[in-house]
């Protein structure tokens, strides 16, 4: 049956339908010259034509007309565009990203070719290699076999190391302007399946893809699928449904520090489906890019939306999200870490924000015996927190943000700071966790009380150690944990 997928069925077969220009023209004098690079950098956003482009390449090297360009109608050029050609290997780094997995490509690459001239790797994503197998694809780039080229794609040119895009010919592919995608991707399926779009369709779609050829596809094969016609409020209803995950929206509403909007747009993402996991990593791909811009990095273009960010406010907004993407693995609701750091980030700036009136401020105060409860409570709070992360890991989160501040009887009172964690860990679920790992470390049943509160070292410390120096470690340990979350994220290159 043949395939009715747009955007492998009208994707472009010869240099000359490529089609953003620039990398036609460069890629022609390539070939042209005779020379064939044994590696080629292909860097770009995705839908782009990247991987199109490198098939394309592999045909030309390799086409039996012997010609400049491929023929497409030799064994070899059919064998390519089917996906059947035993000398044309595809690798995708993000499954294959290990050092085994590069050694094992390095002891077959010695071997020559099957049936054509040279044996094309392709290697997509290629920035999610580990470092390791980063070193043992250098050193098969300095001294590559004769009968090999490979092709290098990625989405994240900036995450290779410095080596391997040396040994590089490079193409930078661009987002494609509105009017390419409308003349190239779009009308090829439009004529090849003889639609009929309204006017202004084929500009709503390529206007909704932010730069993507095959994203463009997409959306006019699935609107084909109501018939030929193709009418324009079908199309606005469709592309209101399939949003992409646009982390640059929650971005700028977090540069107002407006908390509503914010969770709103939150509550949008989950609700088309959109994976946190990765939609985590694009906001914290972006708030990279303007911390580097800020402390003069040339090269690099930040998204206008956090142009207005101080380098303070960066570094703070990658530590609240590294913790959350550190957290949504195991979160039991996958979107509240990233609600966790709307509201901890919009809260900080609510100098004015009315507090709930209190009949229990925080404070010791009570008996010298719910003072040395409160001693014992802090001296191991870490205790505390590692008994609730295996029943409630939320809880855990919680909890790194809250102040033990008062025992007083049965009931220990905590200093929380934003109305938000006050009303979750106030809930049945959360509270009886709390009262569960407080009583056995005290040895006596215990009920959990919140109160808003300031950061501040609590009075509470000062009355029960009177003279003695204030140490906060609870924010301390939670920053430790974002550290860590951002090293894990961004690896060892990024300080």
């Amino acid at each position: 049956m043949e395939s009715r997928t747009f955007y492998l069925k009208y994707r472009p077969q010869k240099i000359d339908e490529l089609d953003l220009v620039d990398v036609q023209e460069g890629l022609g004098r390539v070939l042209r010259s005779g020379k064939v690079p044994h590696a080629l950098l292909f860097s770009g956003p995705r839908g782009t034509g990247k991987t199109s482009a490198a098939r394309i390449v592999a045909k030309a090297i390799n086409c039996q007309s012997k010609g400049q360009k491929p023929c497409n109608r030799c064994q070899i050029c059919q064998e390519i565009t089917n996906g059947s050609a035993l000398d044309l290997i595809e690798i995708d780094a993000a499954s294959n990203r290990g050092i085994d997995d590069i050694r094992n490509l390095r002891e077959k690459i010695k071997l020559a070719p099957a049936r054509t001239k040279y044996k094309v790797y392709i290697i997509d994503e290629v920035h999610m290699l580990t470092t390791e197998a980063f070193n043992a694809l250098l050193k098969t780039l300095e001294e590559p076999p004769a009968h090999a080229v490979f092709i290098l794609c990625t989405t994240a040119p900036e995450k290779l190391p410095k080596t391997i895009i040396s040994r590089c010919t490079r193409f930078n592919f661009r987002k494609a302007k509105t009017e390419e995608i409308i003349s190239g991707p779009l009308k090829r399926a439009v004529k090849g399946e003889g639609l009929k779009p309204e006017k202004g369709v084929l500009e709503e779609i390529a206007k909704s893809v932010d730069g993507s050829f095959r994203d463009a596809h997409k959306i006019l094969e699935q609107l084909s699928f109501g018939g030929k016609k193709i009418t324009l409020k079908a199309t606005k209803e469709l592309l209101g449904k399939i949003e992409s995950l646009a982390p640059e929206k929650l971005l700028a509403i977090m540069a107002k520090r407006e908390a509503k909007p914010a969770l709103e747009e939150i509550d949008r993402v989950v609700m088309i489906g959109g994976d946190l996991t990765v939609y985590i990593q694009e906001i914290l791909d972006n708030l990279r890019l303007g911390l580097l811009a800020k402390v003069g990095m040339e090269g690099i273009t930040p998204a206008k939306e956090i142009e207005a960010l101080s380098l303070e406010e960066l570094k703070e907004l990658i530590r609240l999200f590294s913790r959350a993407a550190n957290e949504i693995k195991t979160s039991p609701i996958p979107q509240l870490p990233v609600e966790l750091v709307v509201v901890e980030w919009c809260s900080g700036e609510e100098k004015n924000e009315a507090k709930e009136p209190t009949t229990n401020p925080p404070s010791s105060g009570g008996s010298k015996d719910g003072i040395k409860k409160l001693n014992e409570i802090r001296n191991r709070w870490e205790e505390l927190l590692a008994g609730v992360r295996p029943l409630n890991h939320s809880v855990e989160a919680l909890l790194r943000a809250a102040r033990p501040s008062k025992v007083e009887g049965e009931f220990l009172t905590l200093e929380v700071f934003y109305k938000f964690h006050k009303e979750r860990l106030e809930s049945e679920k959360c509270r009886t966790v709390v009262e569960e790992i407080a009583g056995q470390i005290l040895g006596v049943p215990i009920k959990l009380r919140c109160v808003l509160g300031q950061k501040s070292a609590p009075q509470a410390q000062i009355e029960a150690n009177p003279g003695e120096e204030i140490v906060d470690d609870f924010s301390s340990d939670a920053d430790a944990d974002i550290i860590k979350a951002a090293e894990e994220i961004f690896g060892n290159g990024v300080h």
